[in-house]
C-alpha cells in the first residue's frame, strides 16, 4: 500500500494506523476500527498516542468534561454489546429537576429507570480522598486495548509528510511512518498547533470558555439532598445557556455552558437562591475541590478529514452544549467505518464520513434556535412560570400526554436531535397548552411548583433490578423495546396449555425481545428473573434512529439472531436423534 495515493488508499492486512488522543473519541475510533478489521479478516496494528493516566486522580489523569452519558448514548453502547459496570458509573440518573425562581418540578420518564449515567473522565478531581470508581475515559481505553490497541504514553511533538504519508514523532522517540492518522485531541489541546503549516485545508472549530467545580459533599449526604436526579436550573442571567448540578460519587459537578462563561457569572449563578435552596443548607460555594475553564466547541471544524487523516471527536465537530460523548461515539464509528470499508483517502472520507459531520452540523443550527427562544423564555418570569406550570402538570395526573416534559427531558439529556425536539414544540397540543399556560401563569400551582419527597435509591448502577421470578415481559403482550442483561441471569419460557417449559437461560450482555423493534407483533415467550437480575430497555425509537444513520449497528443483533437459529437446529436434530434412538 505503501506509495498509493489518491483514490486507491486502502488498509489492507499489515497497514498501521496512528491515533492521537485516548479520550472518548480516540478510544472508540480505535475499538471499532480494530473490531471491523477483524470482522473482514485484514490484520491492522493500532497505535494510541495519550501522555495521561486515567489512573491517577487530579491534572494528570483530567479530562475537564462534566460526565455525563445520555440516555440515547447508554442504549445504543448496550447494543453493541458494550455494558457499562458499576464501577465506572458513579451514579445512575433516573429524573431531572428543574429549579426556577419561581419554582421546582422533578421529570421522570415514564419508566422509571435509569439510563443516564455520571461519570469522572478521570478517576476523580484534585485532592479525592478515596479512590471509589474507575475512569470511564480509562475504562474505554481498555476496550481498545482489549481489542489490540498499544497505548503509548507520550506526547506527539511533531507531525510530518514523507512520501505521501503522515510521519509521528514523540519527543522520547524515534519518528514513526503510518497508513493512517486519526487526530482525537479536543479543543484545550496543543496538539491542533501541529497542523497548522501541513497545508490539509483543516481549520480547528470555534470555540468559547465554560467553567467546571468539584464539590466534596460525601455520598450519604449527595443521597439525602440531590438524590438521583439531575438538577437543572433555567435563571435569568445573561450569556447563561445551561447549568446543572450533577451528582456522582462523592462528589457534585457545577457545569455552565454559555457565552464566555467568567468568575462573574460563575458566582452569580452559584449564589441565586435557587441554586443554595438545591443544595444542602451548610454548602459553602467556596469550598470547592477542583475547578476548570475548559473550551467546548461551538462550531465544528472546516474539513475535518484529508488523504490518509481524519479528525474526529470536538477538533472535528461536536452536538452544541449536550450529548458530547455521543458525538465522539458517532464520528469515531462513522470515521473507521469509512476507513475499513471504503478507504482512508480525502474522497472516501468525503463520502462516508463528512455526511455525519455535516449532519451533526445542521443539528446544531436548528440547536442555536432552540437556545434563543429559550433566552427569551429566561428573561421573562411570565413564561418561566408556564414552563414549570405545563412540565408539573403532566407530572402530576397519571395519563396525560407528557409534551413539556419530554422536551425538557431531551433538550437536557441530548438524548434526541434539536430538529426531533423543535418539531415537538410545534405541535398544535404542545403550542395550545403553553399558551394556555402562559394566560394563567399568574396564578399559583397547587404545590407552589416545589418538589415532593426525593425518591432515594442508593445505587450508581444502570437500567432495572428485578428480582428472583420477577416477570421482566410476557407471553402474549405487545411489545416496543428490547432488553440488554446488565448483571445477573434470565429464563426464557413457552407457556402453553398452562404449562410453562424452559426454552433457554440468559446470563449478562445478552438481550431478548428484539423482535419488537422489527416487527409489531405480540412477545413470543415470557422472560423472567432468575435470583436478582438487573436489565436496560433500548426503546425502538432510539434504536431505529441510530440503525438509520449506522447499519452496521444492526450486525450484532443479525450475529446474536443467527446463533439462536443455530443453536435451536441443533437442539431439534439432538431431540430427533434421541427419539430415533
Amino acid at each position: 500500500m505503501r506509495g498509493v495515493t489518491g483514490a486507491n488508499l486502502k488498509l489492507e492486512s499489515g497497514s498501521h494506523v496512528a491515533v492521537i488522543g485516548g479520550g472518548p473519541a480516540g478510544s472508540f475510533f480505535s475499538y471499532f476500527l480494530l473490531e471491523m478489521a477483524q470482522r473482514i479478516g485484514i490484520d491492522v496494528g493500532v497505535d494510541l498516542y495519550e501522555p495521561r493516566d486515567f489512573s491517577v486522580p487530579g491534572p494528570t489523569g483530567c479530562n475537564m468534561c462534566g460526565g455525563i452519558l445520555s440516555e440515547s448514548l447508554v442504549q445504543t453502547l448496550a447494543a453493541e454489546g458494550i455494558n457499562l459496570p458499576p464501577t465506572i458509573i458513579q451514579r445512575g440518573i433516573d429524573s431531572y429537576v428543574l429549579h426556577t425562581d419561581v419554582g421546582s418540578v422533578r421529570i421522570e420518564t415514564p419508566l422509571h429507570e435509569k439510563r443516564i449515567g455520571a461519570v469522572h473522565r478521570g478517576p476523580g478531581p484534585r485532592g479525592i480522598k478515596e479512590i471509589k470508581w474507575g475512569s470511564f475515559d480509562g475504562y474505554l481505553q481498555k476496550l481498545a486495548v482489549a481489542k489490540g490497541a498499544n497505548v503509548i504514553r507520550g506526547r506527539v511533538d511533531e507531525i510530518t509528510w514523507q512520501d505521501g504519508q503522515p510521519r509521528i514523532k514523540t519527543r522520547d522517540s524515534s519518528p514513526h511512518m503510518y497508513d493512517l492518522l486519526a487526530i482525537a485531541v479536543g479543543v484545550n489541546s496543543t496538539a491542533l498547533k501541529l497542523f497548522e503549516g501541513l497545508e490539509l485545508g483543516y481549520h480547528p472549530p470555534r470555540t468559547t470558555r465554560t467553567s467546571i467545580r468539584e464539590y466534596y459533599l460525601g455520598e450519604e449526604t449527595i443521597e439525602t439532598s440531590l438524590g438521583s436526579s439531575m438538577h437543572v436550573f433555567l435563571l435569568n442571567l445573561p450569556r447563561l445557556e445551561f447549568a446543572a448540578m450533577i451528582p456522582k460519587g462523592d462528589y457534585v459537578t457545577a457545569c455552565l455552558l454559555g457565552e464566555e462563561i467568567d468568575g462573574e457569572l460563575l458566582q452569580s449563578f452559584l449564589g441565586a437562591p435557587a441554586v443554595k435552596q438545591a443544595m444542602p443548607p451548610d454548602w459553602q460555594l467556596d469550598q470547592f475541590t477542583c475547578q476548570c475553564s475548559p473550551h467546548i466547541n461551538v462550531r465544528g471544524a472546516d474539513q475535518p478529514f484529508a488523504d490518509r487523516i481524519v479528525f474526529i471527536g470536538d477538533c472535528g465537530v461536536t452536538r452544541l452544549y449536550k450529548d458530547g460523548i455521543g458525538a465522539a461515539y458517532r464520528t469515531a464509528k462513522a470515521a473507521a467505518t469509512t476507513a475499513v470499508f471504503h478507504g482512508i483517502s480525502a474522497e472516501d472520507f468525503r463520502q462516508h464520513y463528512w455526511p455525519v459531520c455535516r449532519g451533526i452540523a445542521l443539528d446544531n443550527t436548528i440547536g442555536k434556535l432552540i437556545f434563543a427562544v429559550t433566552r427569551q423564555i429566561q428573561k421573562r418570569r411570565l413564561t418561566r412560570r408556564a414552563v414549570l406550570r405545563m412540565a408539573a402538570s403532566e407530572q402530576q395526573k397519571a395519563g396525560r400526554q407528557r409534551r413539556m416534559s419530554m422536551v425538557l427531558w431531551d433538550m437536557f439529556t441530548g438524548s434526541a436531535p434539536y430538529r426531533e425536539i423543535f418539531m415537538r414544540t410545534l405541535h398544535p397540543a404542545f403550542l395550545t397548552r403553553f399558551i394556555w399556560d402562559i394566560a394563567n401563569s399568574a396564578w399559583p400551582l397547587h404545590n407552589g411548583g416545589r418538589l415532593g419527597k426525593v425518591r432515594m435509591e442508593k445505587t450508581g448502577v444502570l437500567g432495572k433490578v428485578y428480582q428472583d421470578g420477577q416477570v421482566i415481559i410476557r407471553q402474549g403482550d405487545v411489545g416496543d423495546c428490547m432488553y440488554v442483561i446488565q448483571e445477573g441471569q434470565v429464563e426464557v419460557l413457552l407457556e402453553q396449555e398452562g404449562k410453562a417449559t424452559r426454552l433457554a437461560v440468559m446470563d449478562e450482555g445478552d438481550f431478548f425481545g428484539e423482535m419488537a423493534l422489527i416487527e409489531h407483533e405480540v412477545r413470543s415467550a415470557t422472560v423472567r428473573a432468575l435470583g436478582t437480575v438487573r436489565v436496560l430497555t433500548v426503546d425502538k425509537g432510539t434504536f431505529l434512529r441510530r440503525i438509520h444513520e449506522d447499519p452496521s449497528l444492526a450486525y450484532r443483533i443479525m450475529q446474536k439472531m443467527s446463533h439462536r437459529i443455530r443453536e435451536l437446529h441443533e437442539e431439534l436434530t439432538r431431540k430427533k436423534a434421541v427419539g430415533a434412538s
